[in-house]
């Protein structure tokens, strides 16, 4: 599997949070990919439309049949298997970026969404075109470019209590966030699902949970219980919980199996 990422520099990271390209060889064929709902949502830009989406813990799974789409309001866990060789680009979005872009979505599932902006089609005719990575990466800036905007007070607030969250490693309560942005608790959960499109207790357990998968890929000797206990958990039962929530299958089962995907901010 080829992977690279890039990072969005100012001031497009003020929207858009990461760009991947993703390249899975023949000789990988029918391998899935595990991809795990960060509470970003993502332009995905397939080059080939020979995939299948597998969610749920009921094996779900939809054929994606869209060159340009999202995944919208399905329960993980999440995979996608490729048919035959695979390619495909990503942007993804700062989550407090969701609604604006997304918030008119009514289908669930691998969405279509090429309909949204003529741009979309233009940027995936150009970005499989070019054979550099570099160049992709490029393209997608000029994308983020047509894109930008001014946020209104109510993103700028949510943008402001996911950078808290995430500095915080998810390891914060609503209440802390409520007495941080001298706001009540109700206020700050209508607002931030408004923004983000899924609710504030859920983004705080995702974040807690992918920086403790990421900080357990870097040190594969810390057991599951020290690490649990360092992120807040104090019993076993709710530690597991929460990360099945979030990844779909139990912590050992996932650790055993650590996707190479993941591995790429490493």
């Amino acid at each position: 599997m080829n992977v690279v990422s890039y990072s969005p520099q100012e001031p497009f990271d003020s929207f858009f949070r990461e760009c991947y390209y993703i390249h899975l060889g023949k000789e990988k064929a029918n391998r899935r990919i595990p991809v795990i709902d960060d509470c970003c949502y993502d332009f995905v830009f397939f080059k080939e439309t020979k995939g299948v989406f597998h969610f749920g813990r009921d094996h779900n799974c939809t054929p994606i049949d869209s060159r340009i789409f999202t995944i919208h309001d399905v329960t993980p866990p999440y995979r996608i298997e490729a048919a035959d060789s695979l390619t495909f680009f990503t942007i993804k979005l700062q989550p407090w970026a969701n609604a604006y872009f997304f918030s008119t979505l009514q289908d669930s599932g691998v969405v279509d969404i090429s309909h949204l902006d003529a741009n979309l089609i233009s940027f995936h005719e150009q970005v499989f075109r070019t054979n550099e990575v570099t160049e992709k990466f490029s393209l997608a800036e000029e994308f983020m470019t047509q894109n930008t905007m001014e946020p209104t007070p109510s993103m700028a607030l949510v943008r402001d209590i996911c950078e808290y969250i995430y500095a915080k490693q998810g390891k914060v309560t609503v209440n802390e966030l409520s007495h941080q942005f001298e706001r009540s608790r109700q206020y700050l959960g209508k607002t931030f699902k408004k923004e983000v499109m899924y609710s504030l207790k859920r983004f705080i357990v995702t974040v807690r949970i992918l920086d403790l998968v990421k900080f357990k890929a870097k040190n594969p000797d810390i057991s599951l219980t020290e690490l649990s206990y360092d992120y807040g958990y104090f019993d076993q039962p709710h530690f597991i919980n929460d990360f099945k929530k979030i990844c779909g299958v139990a912590p050992q089962q996932f650790f055993n199996n650590l996707p190479e995907f993941l591995m790429r901010h490493q």
